[in-house]
C-alpha cells in the first residue's frame, strides 16, 4: 500500500484539469452512476469541531474512496491548521487498500473550493466585477481565490464577526494578487458585491431578509451538517433559482432544508449542480434575478479528487 504526503499530492492535482475533474463528479452524480456511502458525522462542542466519514464509486473508476476529515475551528488559536483529514483509496475489484492520501484535509479544502466556483460561475451574473466573502477562515481564502479566478474578478470584499482576521485575510488576498478590503457591514457587502460567498459554521442565517436585493446572488459553502444556516428561509423563499450539490442531502441539512420543511420553497425550483451542467451552462438568468447555490459537501468531488490524485501519483513512480 502507498502512503503519499501533502506537498507531493498538492504538486499533481496544480493542474488545469481538475475544474473538470469536479464537474464530471458533479454531472455523475446528478445522473446516478455514483454510488455514495452514508455520511458519518461526529458533532463536537467544547473545543466546537466536526468530523466527517464520506465514500463513493464513481462508475467504471478502478478505485473507490473513503475520506476522513475534520474541522476544528477554535485551532488556528493553538497554532495548527482548522482543518485536517486522509484519503483512502481502495481497488473497486478487489476490495483491496491501493493507498493513503495524508493531504491534511488539503484535499476537500480544494474540492470545495473548486465546487463554490463550478456553482459562482453558474449563478453569477455576466461580467462581475467584485465579490463578497463572508467568514476568514480556510474556505474564506480558498473560495475568494477559485471564484476569482474562474470568474476573473480582482476586487473582493470581507466581512467577518472578527475584523482583525478580515483584515489579515484581506492582507493575504492582496499579497496574492486581489484586490482586498475588509467590510464592516454585512449590509454593504450584499449591496455592493456582484457574488456573496459564505463560509461560517454559522447556526444563526447570516444573509437575512433585509439584504434581499434585485440580482443578489449567493454561494452558501458552510452548511454542511443539520443545525447550520448560513441564509434565511425569506432569502431562499425570494430565490428565482436554487442550485443545490445533492437534493437529498439538502432536503436533511444545507441553508435550502428548513425553506422545503416549512413549505416556502418548492422542489420544482430547485436544480442540481450537475443538471445545471448537463444542460450545459443555461440557467439564463436575468439580470434582476435572485439566486442561491448550497452546497453541503458530496462524496463524489472527494472519489473525483482523489482518484485523480493517485493516478498522477502512482504514474510518477511506475
Amino acid at each position: 500500500m502507498r502512503l503519499y504526503n501533502r506537498e507531493n499530492i498538492l504538486r499533481v492535482v496544480n493542474s488545469p484539469d481538475i475544474i473538470s475533474v469536479i464537474e464530471k463528479a458533479f454531472q455523475s452524480y446528478s445522473d446516478k452512476t455514483v454510488q455514495s456511502g452514508t455520511v458519518v458525522h461526529l458533532a463536537f462542542t467544547d473545543p466546537p469541531g466536526d468530523f466527517h466519514i464520506k465514500s463513493a464509486h464513481l462508475a467504471g473508476a478502478p478505485v473507490f474512496v473513503v475520506k476522513m476529515a475534520s474541522s476544528f475551528y477554535e485551532n488556528p488559536s493553538r497554532g495548527v491548521p482548522s482543518s485536517n483529514g486522509i484519503m483512502m483509496v481502495f481497488d473497486a475489484a478487489t476490495g483491496h487498500p491501493e493507498g493513503v492520501l495524508l493531504d491534511e484535509g488539503a484535499l476537500t479544502d480544494m474540492r470545495t473550493a473548486i465546487a463554490g466556483a463550478v456553482a459562482a460561475r453558474l449563478i453569477a451574473p455576466a461580467n462581475p466585477e467584485r465579490l463578497g466573502v463572508i467568514g476568514s477562515g480556510t474556505q474564506a481564502r480558498v473560495q475568494a481565490e477559485w471564484i476569482a479566478r474562474v470568474l476573473g474578478i480582482r476586487d473582493v470584499q470581507i466581512w467577518a464577526r472578527d475584523m482583525e482576521k478580515a483584515s489579515t485575510l484581506a492582507t493575504t488576498l492582496s499579497e496574492n494578487g486581489l484586490s482586498a478590503t475588509p467590510q464592516a457591514s454585512m449590509e454593504a457587502l450584499c449591496a455592493d458585491c456582484d457574488l456573496v460567498v459564505t463560509t461560517t459554521p454559522s447556526r444563526t442565517p447570516l444573509i437575512t431578509k433585509a439584504m434581499i436585493r434585485p440580482g443578489l446572488r449567493v454561494v452558501a459553502i458552510g452548511t454542511d451538517t443539520p443545525g447550520k444556516q448560513e441564509v434565511s428561509d425569506e432569502v431562499m423563499a425570494a430565490a428565482d433559482a436554487i442550485l443545490v450539490d445533492s437534493f437529498d442531502q439538502c432536503s436533511e441539512y444545507g441553508d435550502t432544508a428548513s425553506a422545503l420543511a416549512r413549505g416556502i420553497v418548492d422542489r420544482e425550483r430547485i436544480q442540481e449542480i450537475g443538471q445545471a451542467l448537463n444542460n450545459a451552462f443555461c440557467l439564463n438568468l436575468p439580470p434582476e434575478a435572485i439566486a442561491v447555490a448550497d452546497l453541503t459537501g458530496i462524496g463524489a468531488l472527494d472519489a473525483a479528487i482523489a482518484e485523480f490524485a493517485f493516478h498522477q501519483l502512482t504514474a510518477r513512480t511506475v
